[in-house]
């Protein structure tokens, strides 16, 4: 991957690791935890919030299926230890 990390280095965008079960800073100021429906929403309209301290780069991968928007969820939960 050349945009997140698996591995809690910084790249372009914010890690994966972590990520879900995280609380998510933004750069308006207001402030959500990372649970399934952010990170969706992250994947089809990444510029709807925009984390702190990163740039608006994302593209919107709005063309996944459901089932591929749900195996990417699936992934970073596992990489993270908040997950359920």
């Amino acid at each position: 991957m050349t945009c997140h990390s698996t591995d809690g280095s910084k790249m372009v965008g914010p890690t994966w690791q972590n990520l879900y079960g995280s609380e998510q800073t933004f750069a308006d100021g207001s402030t959500t935890t990372a649970d399934e429906e952010y990170l969706r929403e992250s994947i089809v309209e990444p510029s709807a919030k925009i984390v702190e301290g990163f740039p608006p780069s994302m593209v919107a991968y709005d063309f996944l299926s459901d089932s591929e928007i749900n195996s990417l969820v699936e992934y970073i939960k596992s990489l993270s230890e908040n997950a359920e």
